[in-house]
């Protein structure tokens, strides 16, 4: 026997649906920023919330597998944005690189911005999502005077 469908389940999962999270899930499927994309939104949001978005925009959807980041981003020495992956094979590779660098992600992210077309309202939005993404920025000298100015010129946030 069909289950009945609340009308307010629909209308939420439709909202949710339609939401840049939504649509760039969806779309990261099956492109390269999609393992990204999942970590970015897991990485801001409540557990219960990210299920709960991952079921609305895939109705089949029980459980995240592998491959998949289960990290956020960090920046090393040489300004490559990496990530922590448990692989297919189900181990867990640390410092897999994601971006060659900052530019290299902003160019990529900007273009699947573009690909699901975004609004200016929702580019702002990813974009900040993907900056809180990057918790660590190694090329930072932690004894390096506050006053300098290359201190202000290289602040990751």
């Amino acid at each position: 026997m069909d289950r009945c469908v609340d009308p307010l389940e629909f209308w939420l999962a439709r909202d949710l649906r339609d939401t840049w999270q939504g649509r760039a899930l969806k779309a990261g499927k099956r492109h390269p920023l999609g393992s990204v994309v999942l970590s970015m939104i897991a990485h801001a949001w409540e557990t219960e919330h990210v299920l709960c978005l991952l079921k609305a925009v895939f109705p089949e959807f029980t459980a995240i597998k592998a491959p998949f980041l289960c990290s956020a981003g960090s920046i090393d020495k040489a300004g490559r944005i990496y990530a922590t992956a448990v692989m297919a094979d189900g181990q867990t590779r640390g410092n897999v690189v994601l971006f060659s660098s900052e530019i290299d992600m902003r160019d990529q992210f900007r273009k699947f911005a573009d690909r699901i077309r975004l609004t200016d309202k929702e580019r702002e939005q990813m974009f900040i999502c993907l900056r809180k993404w990057v918790v660590a920025d190694f090329r930072l000298d932690p004894n390096m005077n506050p006053a300098d100015p290359d201190a202000k010129r290289l602040r990751v946030h």
